[in-house]
């Protein structure tokens, strides 16, 4: 068999094209005929026997170097070629056995130009029979048995015309079906690999997300409680009683980060429960009382419309904001403003410390990182009269979208 890449798939070429069936089916039949005749043989029979062979060594030419598609001037060339061949044996035999090589044509010219092709092929060699029929045998409209032959080779023409067109749409459906299925396992297989790589970022997101929460919420807590025991440090020999409620105001918020810790692993295998931005901004605040910091909240408009996702990007932003305060600002007052209008949600948390840190840290680019996801933004600047303002601000346009992704 001849190999034939189609579409990056293999095939392999049959050793007998679809094309030449009928022809050796005809010329088994003219040499069978003629060995029952042999006792009257001519050089008619003998061109009777050999014009088959001569018509299947030429399709098969043409089918193993182009299979059932090749270029339609040849073709055509070819079915021409064919039928003066038909014709000239006609000729000399006499229009008796040579009347099966018409048989031949209609496969080729259907594999190769198609079924209307192979109709008019069809029609072309009932023409030409029924000339010659007609001059061979003049009176053939009135002889019953003659009549009866010419119905004969009309009805086997046509059914062996719709044969050939059946053949090739059975055989055209199988390679589209056989094209369909390599396609289709092509698609899965990109599917897999898409799923994979879907999969890997999903994995890679929600590690980061992980990092986010570990270091907004430990890293807040862990900071106070690291202010309180310093406290606790330097007054417990002057003062026992403020060091111990330091040393209890670090034990609750302790145990206050162990809870959050538990919710977020909670929060792993259920659903996540609606988060109010207002409520867990004040206890956050009213923790905070314990330090040496003047620290005022103001919280105006309806968090309702906002999706969980903006609520907790724009409360982490406070929590990082207020945990920098504590740790390099050295400032003595804080203040957040949280404003939730039609237009947009925005944060600013200002302090009167050192001004806005040489770098970003963790933090901040955790806090970017969140907002990124719900297309916030965050801004760092001098605050008025000294110290830092951190200013963030969510697009009300993207909050229903971001709400309708945080449902879905």
């Amino acid at each position: 068999m001849n190999s034939l890449s189609v579409g990056g798939r293999s095939t392999h070429r049959p050793l007998l094209p679809a094309s030449t069936w009928m022809t050796v089916l005809v010329g088994v039949s003219c040499l069978l005929m003629a060995i029952s005749s042999f006792s009257s043989l001519t050089w008619a029979t003998v061109v009777l026997v050999v014009t088959p062979a001569g018509l299947l060594i030429l399709q098969m030419l043409i089918g193993r170097q182009y299979g059932d598609r090749p270029p339609a001037a040849l073709a055509a060339g070819a079915i021409v070629a064919q039928l003066g061949m038909i014709e000239l044996v006609a000729q000399l035999d006499g229009q008796t056995i040579a009347s099966l090589l018409y048989f031949a044509l209609p496969f080729p010219a259907v594999f190769w130009l198609g079924a209307r092709a192979g109709f008019i092929v069809s029609a072309v060699i009932l023409s030409l029979f029924t000339v010659r029929f007609a001059v061979n045998k003049p009176q053939w409209r009135t002889d019953p048995d003659v009549l009866h032959g010419y119905m004969l080779f009309a009805i086997a023409l046509v059914l062996v015309t719709a044969t050939a067109v059946l053949v090739r749409r059975e055989r055209t459906s199988r390679e589209r079906a056989e094209r369909l299925l390599h396609d289709l396992g092509a698609s899965h297989r990109q599917l897999v690999e898409s799923q994979g790589r879907v999969a890997e970022l999903a994995t890679i997101e929600e590690r980061n997300r992980l990092a986010r929460d570990i270091h907004d919420s430990l890293g807040h807590y862990l900071t106070v409680v690291s202010v309180q025991l310093e406290k606790a440090q330097l007054l417990v020999a002057e003062d026992p009683v403020a060091a111990s409620a330091a040393v209890a105001n670090a034990k609750r918020l302790a145990d206050q980060a162990l809870s959050d810790v538990r919710e977020s692993v909670g929060a792993l295998r259920r659903d996540e429960a609606p988060f109010l931005l207002e409520p867990t901004l004040r206890g956050m605040v009213t923790d905070l009382q314990v330090l040496p910091l003047d620290l005022s909240l103001q919280v105006t408009g309806d968090e309702q419309h906002y999706s969980r996702q903006q609520l907790v990007a724009l409360y982490r932003a406070v929590q990082e904001g207020l945990t920098n305060v504590q740790r390099h600002a050295r400032a003595s007052r804080a203040r957040v403003v949280v404003e939730l209008t039609e237009a947009s949600a925005s944060v600013t948390v200002d302090d009167d410390g050192i001004g806005p840190p040489a770098g970003a840290g963790n933090g901040l680019r955790g806090v970017r990182e969140r907002l990124e996801l719900v297309s916030g933004r965050l801004v760092l600047t001098n605050a008025p009269g000294g110290g830092t303002r951190m200013a963030v601000t969510i697009p009300r346009t993207r909050a229903r979208k971001a709400r309708a992704d945080g449902d879905q």
